[in-house]
């Protein structure tokens, strides 16, 4: 537990920011479904162009995150080599053994600072990333509140939109957590 104000503050920001994100995109699907029903838009044509944006931001993230971990990759690649040839420089008249060794270490300090160097340094490309993940993520809890919009307007029986409902919610979930897996 982090502790301190900012420690308290990231907590209830934290803590609030899901509650925060369903009620918006409750009331941000309201408002396209009364704009789509102002223009004379079928709701799952709405849906569909709702979950399309959320799908082509999703692959603009992926293709964001790979050009991070190539940045990262080339800084690594970048010190190794470095360190690579700094270590024959200085140490090239030890023996082989020695010379490993401290090559080994050496490298792979020199890689885990390039890469702690890049970390604290933010790009114009981490901004964007970040950007794209909100935006992919509201796109999402948009079109969450969409289709139980849906659900509920077209189900007469109380029980079947509860029982949609659920498996709504059980279908999201399932897929976000399979989003966050690590392989």
């Amino acid at each position: 537990m982090v502790g301190g104000v900012g420690g308290t503050t990231f907590g209830m920001l934290s803590s609030i920011g899901s509650d925060l994100s369903v009620s918006v995109s409750f009331n941000i699907a309201r408002e396209l479904l009364d704009a789509a029903n102002d223009e004379q838009i079928a709701a799952d044509e709405l849906i569909s162009l709702v979950l399309g944006f959320a799908i082509i931001f999703s692959a603009v993230q992926s293709r964001l995150n790979k050009a991070l971990d190539d940045r990262r990759r080339s800084a690594a690649l970048v010190a190794r080599r470095k360190a690579q040839k700094d270590v024959s420089e200085i140490f090239g008249k030890l023996g082989s053994d020695v010379k490993s060794l401290v090559n080994n270490g050496f490298i792979q300090a020199a890689e885990q600072a390039a890469v702690n160097e890049l970390a604290t340094k933010r790009s114009g490309l981490d901004f964007l990333a970040l950007v794209v993940n909100i935006l992919q993520r509201i796109l999402v809890a948009i079109s969450v509140q969409l289709l139980a919009a849906s659900v509920r307007a077209q189900q007469q029986s109380r029980l079947v939109r509860t029982v949609s409902l659920i498996g709504l919610a059980i279908f999201f979930v399932f897929v976000e957590s399979l989003t966050n897996r690590r392989v």
